[in-house]
């Protein structure tokens, strides 16, 4: 199942940098950032968790995921990008058997040139 992520005036709601709720997120999570790709892919095992209780937001520099289990809600911040580089336009989040799976292009910010 293909899910959207939420529409450009809400990319903004992520709540402001903190530490990964590592302890409060019992998800196995995986990080992995492909700078020759400028990709970074995290994937989630939420099972058995239904995709319709799964939230994905992403801002400039964070990715936000919200799972709702049995009526408790456990969030997980992430902020892993080197520094001097953004998410860009190319975003997707696929769910498939229990595993969510969120791609996100990687750039430089507007007017940094191709710093990295």
């Amino acid at each position: 199942m293909r899910r959207r992520f939420c529409p450009p005036s809400e990319r903004g709601t992520v709540s402001p940098a903190s530490p990964p709720e590592t302890a409060s997120f019992p998800f196995p999570t995986q990080i992995v950032y492909d700078g020759t790709a400028d990709r970074l892919r995290v994937t989630v095992d939420v099972d058995p968790t239904p995709a319709d209780d799964v939230t994905v937001r992403a801002g400039a520099r964070r990715l936000r995921i919200t799972v709702d289990r049995d009526g408790d809600v456990v969030k997980r911040t992430v902020t892993p990008l080197p520094p001097g580089l953004v998410f860009g336009d190319d975003r997707e989040a696929v769910y498939n058997n229990g595993v969510l799976t969120v791609s996100l292009e990687t750039h430089a910010p507007p007017g940094a040139g191709a710093k990295r």
